[in-house]
């Protein structure tokens, strides 16, 4: 379970960071559009702070709920990454979805 928590904790750290990083340099992500920019910022970064920290402190039911709600946004980041065609974004986003919802399941 230690190991599951670790890798579910840099999971969401590197979540918020491609969040942060949408939001103040979009380019570096996309076209450069600052709007979708930070409204993928607004998401990613409280779910990924959630995520990464609820599981360290807390178990159960709550604990299951939020990580299966981040395994659903990255989810949708990899049917966003499919539908663009960026490869980088559907691998990244595949793999949180298996890390928050082994973490998940481990958790309840």
């Amino acid at each position: 379970m230690t190991v599951l928590l670790l890798a579910n904790t840099l999971a969401a750290l590197v979540s918020v960071g491609f969040a942060v990083l949408g939001g103040v340099r979009p380019e570096a992500l996309s076209e450069g559009d600052r709007f979708f920019a930070w409204m993928y910022a607004v998401r990613g970064v409280p779910l990924g702070v959630a995520a990464g920290l609820v599981p360290l402190f807390w178990t159960g039911p709550a604990v299951v709920v939020v990580l299966l709600a981040a395994a659903a946004a990255q989810v949708g980041d990899a049917a966003i990454g499919l539908a663009t065609r960026k490869w980088a974004m559907i691998a990244g986003a595949s793999v949180l979805v298996v890390v928050h919802v082994a973490t998940a399941i481990a958790a309840r």
